[in-house]
């Protein structure tokens, strides 16, 4: 049938597919759906919608002639896609992929939008007639951005979205410092960046480069302290995010076995981030929410007494077939299964 569907689709004037495509998700979010009625008050969010929208940098690098002159560094650009940036990337993060920069994300230093690209018409109907919903890298960022609640990471955030440079001065499009400290491999920063922290986060002006190799741990504790509280918050805030438009999202390696935890909070919340922000400031770290979220969960025939539980886990399991059921009926009335119900 899908085949059929998107043939009729493809044959269609451009202005015509733009409509259909424009027109079909607000049709179903406004379907009788508990997710589909949390969507759309997610993305009906005033503060959100009046949210910057910019594209991301993807060489947001220090200057060595601010915080390292001494060092005469001349910069190396290494472009995504080079021979040199994929040696780099199988050899220290071969989770990242290329041109991930094109999508959606929250920015948890600016509390913007970083964006490129929206779904092509074609595009959005294929996820949805899945079972899915279209730019969904678009509602998770929202999702992000409904949950960041605490300022205090502003500076460590934007240090940490700047890109990472070696010794030898070359820096490597889209592969930030927040990649390299999450890798778990050994690795070594230059004296631009270690007095670009030391200056910017510590407000600590005593060390010039070059800095002596004595000074380098010491340096490389304080990043690596930081580092931990701040993806602690912003790991926690990206898997709630990304369990919350999609049942199956996928969310970082160390949430991958307590991503049904993550399920059960958002039922427990009734699938209302503005619940969920509020839980999470009175349960910052991730240990506190999982047990604050343990104690909760209604447990045997309990579970099967309480409406909301029972309503908000069958939403998790029915999402799929809803948004496939309303987006045939739509591609219906526009004629494109065959058959003009109109």
């Amino acid at each position: 049938m899908e085949g059929n569907i998107l043939r009729r689709f493809d044959a269609l004037p451009l202005e015509e597919r733009e409509r259909i495509a424009q027109e079909l998700l607000p049709f179903v979010l406004e379907q009788d759906h508990p997710l589909c009625e949390s969507t759309r008050t997610l993305l009906n969010d005033r503060r959100l919608r009046n949210a910057p929208i910019t594209p991301r940098e993807a060489l947001l690098a220090y200057s060595p002639k601010e915080y390292a002159p001494a060092l005469k560094l001349k910069t190396k650009h290494v472009e995504v896609g080079s021979k040199a940036w994929e040696r780099f990337r199988k050899r220290y993060l071969r989770s990242v992929t290329p041109n991930r920069y094109q999508t959606w994300a929250w920015d948890y230093s600016s509390h913007q939008f970083f964006a490129e690209t929206s779904a092509k018409p074609r595009d959005t109907v294929i996820a949805m007639l899945a079972g899915r919903w279209p730019d969904s890298g678009k509602f998770s960022a929202f999702a992000e951005g409904s949950l960041d609640f605490e300022r205090d990471f502003d500076p460590i955030a934007a240090y940490f979205e700047h890109v990472y440079r070696d010794r030898d001065g070359k820096v490597y499009d889209e592969i930030r410092l927040y990649d390299m400290w999450g890798s778990q491999v050994e690795f070594g920063i230059s004296d631009v960046e270690s007095i670009a922290f030391l200056r910017d986060i510590v407000g600590a002006n005593r060390l010039q480069s070059p800095i002596a190799a004595s000074e380098h741990d010491g340096i490389y504790k304080q990043i690596e302290e930081r580092f931990i509280a701040y993806r602690e918050y912003r790991d926690l805030h990206h898997a709630l995010a990304q369990r919350m438009v999609d049942p199956l999202g996928l969310v970082p390696r160390i949430y991958a076995e307590i991503a049904p935890n993550l399920d059960q909070a958002w039922i427990l919340m009734g699938h209302s981030s503005r619940r969920m922000a509020t839980f999470l400031k009175q349960h910052p770290t991730r240990k506190d929410f999982l047990g604050a979220v343990a104690k909760r969960v209604p447990k045997g025939e309990t579970a099967l007494t309480k409406q909301s539980w029972v309503k908000h886990q069958e939403a998790r399991n029915t999402l799929p077939g809803h948004i496939r059921r309303y987006t045939l009926d739509f591609l219906a009335d526009e004629g494109l299964t065959g058959f003009h119900r109109r």
